[in-house]
């Protein structure tokens, strides 16, 4: 059992050597004695660091449970490797071990052919409800929910349910809450385990449950899952059809997952490059996800120098300007992804609703008019401290208000844009928002100057 296992690695890359050497030895009583004292996940973090013939050893060497513990938390391309290297019967008993939800998710990764055998190895029940399932997109509540919810008629005793949970075995995460349903299933209370087990045993549960339950459909997306729990303080979130009727729960464990994966999406997105960068195996891989978001970077580039090289003339006539391109590029391309990254976490958490949009485009075209006058006063000392002119430091000032002032909008829109158009707001907070304001401020700047010049 796992309570029993006493070796914890203290690294991946600890145990991945350690299983190296004992594959090495070529006894199989050494592997099996050394994969059986780690814990599962120990053995799942240690499959990134191995081949795949070391893989699919260790992983024949596993119980049915412990393999599906470790199926369920590899990486998707070595869930696929590892569940057709192994027997169809063997794997079939091992997805019988698994929650519903990560069971479903496995199935989904693999060829209907495979999923067909197994499903015909399973029990007709299990086999209904992961084709139920996978019908659920991965990124939503349905993706993240498990059937596995307790759920009783209204007219029970407290007494009642706490008889049938003893005689039971159900997993800690489903033991959260009761739910209660009417005689068509539909949600129309909740109890909090603790307030169950503390109440009067003779009363009914209509008499002692929450009615104002939050719920959501399996649609919707599983950032707004997240949000709910975390704004209700939840520990898990019921689910229920466009009729009401309970389908499962999104339990905390999924919950935590989906949080991680929503925010890795988003560093990974608003630093030009995609969140498998983090697992990819090789540089070619890495080259291939972030080459895309480079070359829009470099044609952004392109087109700053395309804009410089319009003004020859000017920064013939008055070199000192160049000095200040890279100040007013950077300084606008800073303000419009500080606005672009309080969007996208606004619109991640729902902070945002639709009619309050037009309300924070003119916060922060405000706020950035405020830190645009106010850096402008400085870069207009700077610029004639410098450059010896007072007309290129007043240039420069007023080319920093307007820059900056521009980057905070745009860096506030773009992200906003984008979630009304049903794109992920993080994509426009990264590479995005910074080519275009540093396009943007240059033509402001020069254009700037060279209009000014001309009169003063």
């Amino acid at each position: 059992m796992r309570h029993e296992r006493v070796r914890r690695a203290q690294s991946p890359q600890e145990a991945a050597e350690a299983i190296r050497a004992a594959l090495g030895c070529g006894v199989p009583a050494v592997l099996q004695g050394l994969i059986s004292s780690y814990h599962p996940i120990d053995i799942a973090m240690a499959m990134r660091e191995l081949n795949t013939e070391q893989r699919e050893a260790v992983f024949g060497l596993l119980s049915p449970r412990d393999a599906g513990v470790v199926l369920g938390e590899v990486d998707d391309d070595v869930t696929v490797d590892l569940a057709s290297a192994t027997d169809d019967r063997e794997l079939a008993e091992i997805i019988d071990t698994m929650p519903p939800d990560v069971g479903a998710d496995v199935v989904g990764l693999l060829d209907e052919q495979i999923v067909h055998r197994i499903l015909e190895r399973i029990s007709e029940e299990e086999a209904e409800e992961l084709q139920k399932l996978r019908q659920y997109p991965p990124d939503t509540a349905g993706g993240l929910m498990t059937p596995e919810a307790i759920h009783a008629p209204m007219d029970v005793t407290a007494g009642d349910v706490i008889k049938h949970i003893r005689t039971r075995e159900i997993p800690p995460e489903s033991l959260l809450y009761i739910y209660v349903v009417d005689d068509n299933r539909v949600l129309r209370g909740v109890i909090d385990m603790v307030e169950l087990v503390t109440a009067d045993l003779n009363r009914q549960l209509q008499e002692v449950m929450v009615r104002d339950v939050v719920s959501v459909t399996p649609d919707v997306d599983q950032a707004e899952a997240v949000r709910l729990v975390d704004q209700y303080d939840l520990s898990a979130l019921p689910v229920v059809n466009e009729a009401g009727q309970l389908l499962g729960q999104v339990t905390v464990d999924d919950i935590i997952d989906a949080l991680q994966r929503e925010h890795t999406e988003d560093i990974a997105f608003m630093s030009g490059t995609s969140p498998r960068d983090i697992l990819a195996e090789t540089s070619i891989h890495i080259l291939m996800l972030r080459l895309p978001w480079l070359a829009i970077c470099f044609l952004g580039t392109l087109v700053s120098a395309w804009v410089i090289s319009g003004f020859e003339e000017t920064l013939k006539t008055y070199v000192q300007l160049a000095a200040f391109i890279p100040v007013v590029a950077a300084t606008s391309g800073n303000a419009g992804l500080q606005s672009a990254t309080i969007a996208v976490r606004s619109l991640a958490l729902g902070y945002l609703q639709q009619k309050s949009l037009w309300r924070v485009l003119v916060r922060q075209f405000a706020a950035g008019l405020m830190l645009a006058t106010a850096i402008g006063l400085a870069t207009a000392v700077a610029g004639y401290v410098i450059s010896g002119h007072w007309q290129i430091g007043l240039i420069v000032c007023l080319a920093m208000i307007a820059a900056v002032t521009w980057g905070s909008g745009i860096g506030a829109m773009i992200p906003l844009i984008f979630d009304r158009l049903g794109i992920d707001p993080a994509v426009a907070s990264g590479p995005l928002v910074t080519t275009l304001n540093d396009a943007v401020s240059i033509l402001i700047y020069m254009g700037l100057a060279s209009a000014l010049l001309r009169v003063l």
